[in-house]
């Protein structure tokens, strides 16, 4: 179960970080470029349990363009977004996975001054066995990205 926990934390982490095109276009202006904290609190009941996760990333004017909210990377092969909706600050949309990581995951954004929230939940499919997971994630803006 521990390699499972990893697997889905490497999906949810992809998950919120790449949107499609149109979703991208729809959250311009939400998020500034620069260096974020991202703190995460995931739960999977009968697998890994809870687990917290802290890291930072930076965030460029690129990443921004392309709808990545963090973490970078593309969307997993064989996943999809669905059902997108804006409102306000407020975004909702589903992710299907079909394949070797099949998964549907329920997603809302809620942005604010200083990053953005996320509350996320999941179900999977790995080995034959079902899984649930839920997870809150919040990103905020710590400053300019450090000079390389």
């Amino acid at each position: 179960m521990k390699n499972a926990a990893l697997l889905a934390l490497a999906a949810l982490v992809a998950a919120p970080a790449v949107l499609a095109q149109s979703p991208a276009d729809a959250m311009k202006g939400k998020m500034k470029p620069g260096l974020y904290a991202y703190k995460m609190e995931m739960d999977m009941p009968g697998g890994a349990g809870k687990q917290n996760l802290n890291m930072q990333q930076c965030v460029t004017d690129k990443d921004i363009e392309g709808g990545q909210l963090g973490r970078g990377g593309e969307m997993p092969k064989n996943c999809q977004m669905k059902d997108f909706r804006m409102s306000g600050n407020t975004a909702s949309y589903k992710m299907v996975c079909k394949g070797e990581m099949a998964m549907t995951a329920d997603t809302d954004i809620t942005f604010v001054p200083d990053g953005f929230r996320m509350n996320m939940k999941m179900q999977m499919a790995q080995g034959g066995q079902k899984m649930s997971m839920t997870q809150k994630m919040e990103g905020k803006y710590v400053g300019p990205c450090p000079k390389k």
